[in-house]
């Protein structure tokens, strides 16, 4: 039994390998809330494990037996997040599809920067998730798509930098530009505003298509 168990978390591991690392500012209740979650599940998963030692199931094989129940029972906090990020990329505004990403797109969507963007109204927090690569793919690709049309016309209108001498015109334009930007951070903040693990009087600020919808 014990030989049957440690193949199949062999095989469960090795499929799970293709993960990169997310860095993303996410709303401090959210990281808290988060946070919570996983001590939670952490705790059950090692009640289980104690019950099976209890009814004499060898230490490891509780151990394993519980690890293996981990995505159904008590999800990771990035299991949380991926399947979260997934549905909000289903949603008809991001779902594409999109003209894949060149090689040099690929690599400049990995890098940390800075871009026109709509302001969260709230505080944030850094938090790093490893999810799928494929799915991070999807990510960047939908967020440098659904941005290019506002960026370009931003860059050709001039409003790429928000300057004192702007007239109303010009500031009520940009903003209007700046909401149409999806830059990765924003979309997985939404993707936890809505798919997220929050009680409904505990939601916290966020964009208006977060709260709207």
């Amino acid at each position: 039994m014990l030989q049957q168990l440690t193949t199949l978390f062999e095989v469960l591991v090795s499929g799970s390998r293709d993960q990169e690392k997310l860095t993303i500012a996410i709303d401090v209740r959210h990281a808290a809330r988060l946070t919570a979650i996983k001590k939670k599940h952490r705790r059950a998963a090692a009640e289980y494990a104690d019950k099976l030692i209890a009814r004499g199931v060898p230490r490891v094989e509780a151990q394993l037996r519980a690890r293996l129940r981990r995505p159904r029972r008590w999800p990771t906090l990035d299991d949380i997040v991926a399947r979260a990020v997934e549905r909000r990329l289903d949603e008809e505004d991001l779902r594409g599809p999109w003209h894949p990403l060149s090689p040099e797109e690929q690599v400049l969507a990995s890098l940390p920067g800075r871009q026109p963007g709509k302001n969260y109204p709230g505080f944030l927090k850094y938090r790093a998730y490893e999810l799928p690569a494929e799915l991070v793919l999807r990510l960047r690709t939908a967020a440098i798509r659904v941005s290019e049309e506002p960026l370009a016309e931003m860059e050709e209108r001039g409003l790429t930098y928000n300057q004192l001498d702007m007239t109303l015109e010009d500031r009520e334009k940009r903003e209007e530009l700046v909401e149409r930007v999806y830059s990765v951070p924003r979309i997985v903040r939404q993707a936890l505003e809505r798919y997220g693990p929050w009680p409904p009087d505990e939601h916290p600020p966020s964009a208006p298509e977060a709260t709207e919808s």
